[in-house]
């Protein structure tokens, strides 16, 4: 018989629901909290998005579950260029299937996340299927970043394993992040100097034309990201970076370290 209760990674997950308060824990029998985790969370995200009053400013922070462990599978026609003819032979348990696995997983998500913009008008589809983005057709800025580094079980070459997520390593804490959006001069282009992620803080401030060192009553350890996007002759705006590794707190007394597989 079939059991409606059993957990399967990306494909059956709990799912909880806060909105305006109440806080909703649907169970594994919900059709909602059936299918690829990938768009369901995109489809939150599609829904949460187009119900926004359009007199207002509006901002979705959409944090994709893929391609976390377990790496599983995605569905076969998120993955581009897939025609439904062929059949995944991939040995799961082979050297580097895991890598295989991640690429195709983020691969799905890329898909999901060009729906996103399809669906709340922030892109379109040309005549091939291609996505057009047009970053002056709307004021809406967009951020893509990663939250660490690269499990060592994936990382690629030239990277060391050893120095991968869980270390204070460049592999370990390097991430990745694309902003696009109207003020952006000469799209496309690299820029090479330090950042880091709580300058993202300061960057939704200066979008917002709010200086947030003085408006947290705390320090703030943010540097200004908005002049990168706009001159693309901007030097080094940040000189130090620090990072270190250490055990997560829970509840209760305990701890745990970063995700890893050893």
């Amino acid at each position: 018989s079939l059991d409606f209760t059993k957990l399967n990674g990306y494909y059956v997950s709990p799912l909880v629901i806060i909105e305006d308060g109440n806080v909703e824990e649907v169970p594994l029998t919900d059709p909602r909290a059936r299918g690829y985790r990938t768009r369901i969370e995109t489809d939150a995200a599609i829904n949460w998005i187009n119900t926004r009053p359009k007199d207002r400013p509006w901002m979705a922070t959409v944090s994709y579950s893929a391609a976390h462990t377990p790496w599983q599978p995605p569905p076969s026609d998120l993955i581009p260029g897939h025609d439904g003819t062929v059949v995944d032979t991939l040995d799961c348990k082979a050297t580097g299937a895991g890598r295989v696995i991640q690429n195709r997983m983020t691969e799905a998500l890329d898909t999901e996340f060009g729906r996103l913009l399809v669906e709340t008008g922030l892109a379109t589809r040309g005549t091939d299927g291609q996505l057009v983005y047009e970053p002056a057709a709307s004021n809406t800025v967009i951020v893509i970043v990663g939250d660490n580094g690269t499990l060592a079980a994936a990382v690629k070459q030239p990277f060391e394993a050893s120095q991968a997520k869980g270390t204070t390593y460049q592999t370990g804490v390097w991430a990745p992040l694309i902003i696009a959006g109207p003020q952006v001069v000469e799209p496309g282009r690299q820029v090479e100097h330090m950042l880091n992620m709580v300058d993202l803080f300061q960057l939704f401030g200066e979008l917002a034309g709010v200086d947030v060192h003085k408006e947290v009553p705390r320090t703030v350890d943010s540097v200004s990201v908005l002049p990168y996007l706009t001159n693309p002759q901007q030097g080094s705006l940040r000189t130090v970076n620090f990072a270190m590794a250490g055990l997560n707190y829970q509840a209760f007394g305990g701890s745990n370290g970063p995700c890893v597989i050893s």
